[in-house]
């Protein structure tokens, strides 16, 4: 086989040699491309094996081309030649200067690997200075993970970017987009206010006429009377009439305590921006483990913007160990546990506050939760008496009650689980006499059946974290071996992990992140699923927890705030 890929890379080789050799003398070329008052003799199997614009161009035997030659419009000749070399060459075209039109000629000529070279060359380059202007041409284009990207940057350092030159250019409506999104960083709502008023200033005579739709989009419910009050001194208010009238509204809509007072049109306008900001964080649950109360469950959030860590409510009934966590449509679930075996609680994100839902029909510990479309799943674990189950309940949130899902065919405790589609696949597991089983489980949820698929690795314990990225599955096992699965192939040792006493993992930015702590020393990790590579994360994360799990969460930067304050 290695011969086999070393011949490979030989013929590839002499190939792209003799490519570059015919483009470079115009050998045999069967097509002119005319780009405004230059030619270029080209290959039409060379520039249909790239683009898809050529391929569909040449395949349609379009009139332009019966005649041999192909006049191309919205390109510039020095940016053609570039696209040309990358064709006839694979070489590296791509500068700090040419990467935005060659981005375009890309995109417009369907050169499907030079666009992703030059997306990948502007992910790395966002900046404060350049993201606005980075996303406005991947919006034009239709670059779905450069405006995504570029994006989540405007958000993320939007007191940053407001300096730039760039936010000087912006139109009201991308203005008003970006204050209007719920994940913004922003300091305070007040600071939003500013950044309008500082974008009008920027060209007031202009501008003012875009300050009453720019106010109306400003979250005034979550913002102090005093600053209110302070507004109307403002020269660009003072002279604005409907801006005047809707400060107005604000201060009443502030100062009154009875809001029957007010009109039912008015409190629907503020209603709309009362909405807290929200954040995307790492929820952290596990064992305290520390002085009051060592051995109480504690849950927090963990700010990847701000590197800080919040503590969230506390439960209202201690599971014991070995309860199961899983995250549902932004909310956390534990079940089971030692002391609480039937228990099921709920933490509501939005409010900060745990509730009790219905008990699981049979109580367990040691045993796995699932999300799949909305439900929850309980899948086997013990019982206090130390008998293995092989039950699966459904919980549905919105019914707030269990079912019997199925069973598997294997009773087994101490699993890793996770979810793919419809499947819930189970990962070896402990047998009722405490060894352990290597067999992997299947349960379809629409046949409630169950099926063992292969047989992995045995594993040197059960301990283990789970996280799925683009429908595989990555489980973290303690001794550091790393397994993969993926559907139709086999369960394989991908990689190795630093040994860690307790440890959690999480898919972050299409890695996988590992907080670990071993001998009271935490570290953080990345595991790159693509290239198999360990590296450590820009910031080490301080669980301070045992036993703990990970999962992202949206909270509601109102309970954050607080803790913030708190602290």
């Amino acid at each position: 086989m290695a011969l086999d890929m070393k011949l490979k890379s030989s013929y590839l080789e002499i190939l792209s040699q003799g490519i570059e050799e015919v483009w470079q003398d115009e050998s045999f070329t069967d097509v002119v491309i005319n780009v405004g008052t230059k030619t270029y003799n080209c290959h039409k199997l060379i520039l249909s094996s790239l683009s898809a614009y050529f391929s569909a161009m040449f395949r349609s035997g379009m009139r332009e081309t019966l005649n041999g030659t192909v006049n191309l419009q919205n390109i510039e000749a020095d940016i053609f030649e570039a696209v040309l070399k990358f064709m006839y060459t694979g070489g590296n075209v791509i500068t700090k200067d040419n990467v935005q039109h060659l981005l375009h000629a890309a995109v417009m000529l369907q050169v499907k690997c030079l666009q992703e070279q030059c997306e990948s060359y502007l992910k790395k380059c966002i900046g404060p200075e350049n993201c606005l202007g980075i996303w406005n041409v991947a919006s034009s284009l239709n670059c779905s993970k450069l405006i995504k990207k570029s994006w989540t940057y405007i958000l993320e350092f939007f007191p940053t970017v407001l300096n730039s030159e760039e936010y000087g250019q912006i139109s009201a409506d991308d203005l008003i987009t970006i204050i209007n999104d719920d994940d913004l960083n922003t300091p305070s709502e007040e600071a939003v206010c500013d950044a309008v008023l500082k974008w009008v200033n920027i060209d007031p005579e202009s501008r003012r006429q875009e300050l009453g739709k720019l106010l109306r989009n400003v979250r005034f419910p979550l913002i102090c009377v005093k600053y209110v009050k302070e507004l109307n001194t403002n020269d660009l208010i003072k002279n604005n009439a409907d801006c005047q009238s809707l400060l107005e509204g604000i201060y009443e809509y502030l100062t009154t305590k009875d809001n029957d007072m007010l009109s039912v049109n008015y409190l629907s306008e503020m209603s709309r921006n009362c909405q807290h900001r929200q954040e995307e964080m790492m929820c952290v649950v596990g064992t305290r483990s520390r002085h009051p109360n060592p051995q109480a469950t504690e849950i927090k959030c963990f700010s990847f913007r701000r590197d800080a860590e919040y503590i969230l409510a506390e439960l209202p009934t201690e599971p014991g160990a070995c309860f199961a966590v899983c995250k549902c449509r932004d909310n956390v679930y534990i079940s089971g546990g030692y002391h609480g075996q039937n228990l099921v609680l709920q933490f509501v994100s939005s409010d900060n506050r745990w509730q009790h839902c219905s008990p699981m029909l049979e109580g367990r510990w040691g045993h796995s939760l699932v999300e799949v479309d909305g439900k929850i799943y309980a899948v086997g674990g013990s019982t206090k008496i130390s008998q293995t189950l092989c039950s699966i309940e459904c919980y549905d949130p919105v019914l707030n009650e269990w079912k019997l899902a199925g069973a598997l065919n294997i009773p087994v405790s101490f699993m890793p689980t996770a979810a793919i589609g419809n499947r819930i696949y189970v990962f070896g597991g402990k047998l009722g006499d405490r060894t352990l089983t290597t067999k992997v489980q299947c349960f379809d949820i629409k046949r409630r059946m169950c099926f063992i698929i292969e047989d992995m690795p045995l594993m040197a314990s059960t301990a283990s974290r789970v996280a799925v990225v683009d429908e595989a599955v990555y489980i973290f096992y303690r001794h550091g071996d790393i397994v993969e699965f993926k559907v139709g192939s086999s369960v394989s040792v991908v990689g190795n992990m630093p040994h860690f006493d307790h440890y959690g993992v999480i898919p972050h930015e299409g890695q996988i992140l590992i907080v670990g702590c071993q001998s009271n020393q935490y570290s953080t990790v990345m595991f790159n699923p693509v290239t198999r590579e360990m590296t450590p994360y820009s910031r080490t994360v301080k669980a301070a927890l045992c036993n703990f799990y990970c999962m992202p969460i949206v909270m509601s930067k109102q309970h954050i705030k607080a803790e913030s304050d708190h602290q």
